[in-house]
């Protein structure tokens, strides 16, 4: 998931940071942060270098140099909230146009790494900005079966991040933030939960896309796909398997771009069965499926079922999703389907924290055990709480995004969680499904993307500003009825859609410029959502 993370931190370069702060601090107050007897004082916290950088940064993990920077302070610190910790967080602050923000980057998969990807562009829109590797390197294993350490990468770094970001800002420029957001997708977009359910107090706005709240189901649903796929060496499916696949989801569903860009606006109406691409009789070709290579994309849009309860476990990935057209994307195979073993993070995280056993039997794993054995061990892990009135009622707001091509984490998901938010607000203030709607938009409010893989990539719309969004909600009370979507060829946008609030949809207008997003708009639709995967109780209306 990593790959993504630094591409979905959609902030629009091309737009203007607005109420920059006009009182810079001195240039030499960075260095003199490593002497403040204030910082000193924080507890668990060591800062460890305050530098002036201008123009060009090197990252010290031998990504790609950023250069065009504003001049900014970087402050490098370790946090040890336990005896084991060893937290990493970098804080980045503009020396001269601070916009009086905070801006908390996200990771991606079993993180390790400082997010430089997503420091850099909130700088240039005037933020301070902070990132953590959440308590390890990406290169070492060794602290997946470890309690504090799974806590710190679980929510702990995150918070203790924040918590010094926001006192070294105070330091630095002589005032707090006047206001702070979170901004993560996939791990990021969990991370961003956690902080709602958790520690309500730190973020006045969240942005969360794809998220990984429910880690222990998600994570053995990636091993149930890698089954389906690989238990019979018959039901493997090669890329061009599932490129014939998805090409016949859209030749019979179609859908309002499906014709030219490859994807559909709601996934869920497609019945496309893969059965009939079964080959017939001592035929086998790139374009048709074995009866074993049927019954596992059958069983991948099924989704996890429990062995044992017949319960859900994990939604499935959607029609569309195998195999999306055009550079760049990726489909079911970016989730390790085909080996020689399940998605990096599941793999890990079972192997190596669960069972702590290297060699694990991924083809033999029974998943009702080691669902159990996850949750006994790390169920902190899991940030599934659909009660965030804490949050809320402070002014906080949740702005939520999927794209219905992810390959990764199913968008059923982030459906079945907001609409789970919907159950909870109505069910605590006695209200039918409509109200509690319109109950929940005012502070929470998700938006599905069409076409868009896991965090970015895909044929459809996938670039676009969420933070500009929470911050006009948040500071200036413009809530996000439709947020500006469009699909990048070299920097130029080919076309470009609205993102509506669920339930609605963009839905085009029947005349001018179908590649124009004003020539849509956001129509209504049914709620629909798996009430009892949340286990909410149903509220009346429905």
């Amino acid at each position: 998931m990593n790959r993504y993370l630094s591409a979905i931190m959609i902030s629009a370069f091309a737009v203007a940071a607005i109420g920059l702060g006009a009182g810079a601090p001195a240039t030499d107050s960075c260095a003199n942060l490593m002497t403040s007897a204030s910082l000193r004082a924080l507890p668990s916290t060591t800062i460890t270098s305050a530098t002036l950088v201008s123009d060009t940064f090197t990252p010290p993990n031998g990504t790609q140099i950023v250069h065009g920077l504003p001049s900014f302070c970087r402050v490098t610190a370790t946090l040890k909230p336990s005896s084991v910790s060893d937290i990493k967080i970098e804080i980045w602050m503009p020396a001269q146009r601070w916009n009086q923000k905070l801006q908390g980057v996200g990771n991606g998969g079993l993180a390790g790494t400082i997010s430089y990807g997503a420091l850099a562009p909130a700088i240039e829109n005037g933020y301070a900005s902070v990132s953590t590797d959440t308590g390890h390197v990406a290169s070492d294993t060794a602290w997946l079966p470890v309690e504090e350490r799974e806590r710190d990468y679980g929510y702990r770094a995150i918070h203790g991040m924040t918590v010094t970001a926001k006192a070294v800002a105070q330091q630095f420029y002589g005032s707090s933030p006047r206001r702070s957001y979170f901004n993560g997708c996939s791990t990021g977009g969990g991370q961003g939960f956690g902080e709602a359910q958790l520690y309500p107090q730190d973020y006045d706005g969240i942005v969360a896309g794809a998220p990984q709240d429910f880690p222990t189901h998600l994570r053995a649903a990636v091993i149930r796909e890698f089954q389906a796929a690989n238990n019979d060496p018959a039901s493997n499916l090669p890329k061009d398997k599932l490129a014939s696949v998805t090409s016949a989801v859209l030749r019979q569903c179609g859908g309002q771009f499906a014709s030219s860009d490859g994807f559909l606006s709601d996934p869920r109406p497609c019945g496309f069965d893969p059965g009939q691409l079964l080959c017939k009789s001592g035929q086998e070709s790139a374009t048709c499926l074995t009866a074993a290579q049927v019954s596992a994309v059958k069983t991948i849009y099924e989704g996890t079922i429990s062995p044992r309860t017949k319960k859900l476990v994990w939604p499935g990935l959607l029609r569309g999703s195998e195999a999306p057209a055009g550079p760049g994307t990726v489909g079911w195979q970016a989730a390790g389907i085909n080996g020689p073993a399940p998605f990096g993070t599941g793999a890990q995280f079972y192997s190596l924290a669960v069972f702590e056993n290297p060699n694990l039997d991924f083809h033999t794993v029974d998943l009702d055990a080691a669902i159990e054995m996850a949750e006994k061990k790390f169920s902190f892990l899991n940030h599934t709480s659909t009660d965030i009135n804490a949050f809320t009622r402070r002014g906080g707001k949740l702005l939520m995004y999927h794209g219905w091509a992810d390959p990764l984490i199913s968008p059923l998901n982030s459906i079945n969680y907001y609409g789970s938010l919907v159950e909870t607000v109505g069910l605590k203030g006695r209200m039918d499904m409509a109200s509690a709607l319109k109950a929940t938009e005012k502070s929470a409010r998700l938006f599905m993307v069409p076409g868009m893989g896991h965090c970015s990539g895909g044929p459809g719309p996938d670039s676009f500003d969420a933070v500009a969004a929470l911050d006009a909600w948040v500071d200036r009370g413009v809530a996000p009825d439709r947020i500006i979507a469009s699909h990048l060829a070299s920097g130029t946008a080919i076309f470009s859609l609205p993102l509506c609030p669920y339930p609605q949809e963009a839905e085009f207008k029947d005349s001018g410029d179908r590649n124009a997003a004003n020539n849509w708009v956001c129509a209504p639709r049914d709620f629909k959502f798996d009430a009892s995967f949340y286990g909410v109780p149903r509220v009346s209306g429905k």
